[in-house]
């Protein structure tokens, strides 16, 4: 064998001896992949502290390797990291399931409070037109039974009147089926000048005739020819 070959062989033994010789600890990796899968769950946001605890115990592994060369103690660091890291992992997915969970409650929730406020707005509106309808009967019975009343009274009362005796016009207009106002004696002392010469006089069995249709004005007349007692 040659000087030459013997030379290759030697550097190939010496740099396959160095590359074993290189140590990259095995927990390294492991550590790295699970801060960024940590990353990326925005652990940072969600778990500001536990995610600093692993990033630091992470970086106090880096130190030991890459500035102290303690190989052995920087393994132990990055699997404390990857260990820490697992944990943390897990605690993020509950807090994620958590979230999702509250947030489905939460929908639920508002969902029956909508439901709840809107029967109550329903149930408020049907009894606000319920009361209506019942006010607007009560109105209609009412108008019905003023207009029978009305009716009624006019048929009641009537347009002329027999005297009897000792009578007279005053008492005859006092009296409740006809104007239940002596004062307004006046109206029917006009109506019926034809067979009465003093109010005050009256021959029983005269049939009188009582006007009906008149006026407020002819009303207010009445009384102060009343008041004068002069017809």
């Amino acid at each position: 064998m040659s000087v030459l070959v013997r030379l290759i062989l030697l550097v190939l033994v010496l740099v396959t001896m160095a590359g074993c010789g290189s140590h990259d600890p095995v927990w390294r990796m492991k550590a790295q992949l699970t801060l960024l899968q940590l990353q990326g769950e925005n652990a940072a946001a969600s778990h500001p502290d536990d995610y600093a605890h692993v990033s630091s115990t992470f970086q106090q592994g880096e130190t030991l390797l890459l500035e102290q060369k303690e190989e052995d103690e920087a393994d132990q660091q990055y699997k404390l990291a990857y260990q820490k890291g697992l944990l943390l992992k897990q605690e993020v997915t509950l807090y994620k399931e958590r979230l999702k969970e509250e947030a489905r409650q939460k929908a639920i929730e508002e969902r029956a409070i909508r439901e709840e406020e809107e029967r109550s707005r329903l149930e408020a509106e049907k009894k606000r037109q319920q009361e209506l309808d019942e006010a607007q009967k009560a109105l209609q019975k009412s108008q019905k039974n003023d207009e029978a009343a009305e009716s009624a009274a006019r048929v009641a009362q009537p347009t002329s009147y027999t005297v009897r005796r000792g009578e007279t016009l005053p008492q005859i207009a006092a009296r409740p089926e006809l104007y239940n106002d002596m004062a307004l004696w006046p109206l029917i002392y006009r109506a019926n000048r034809d067979q009465i010469r003093d109010p005050y006089q009256l021959w029983p069995g005269q049939t009188l005739k009582i006007p009906r249709n008149f006026s407020r004005e002819e009303a207010l007349e009445a009384r102060r020819q009343a008041h004068r007692r002069n017809p």
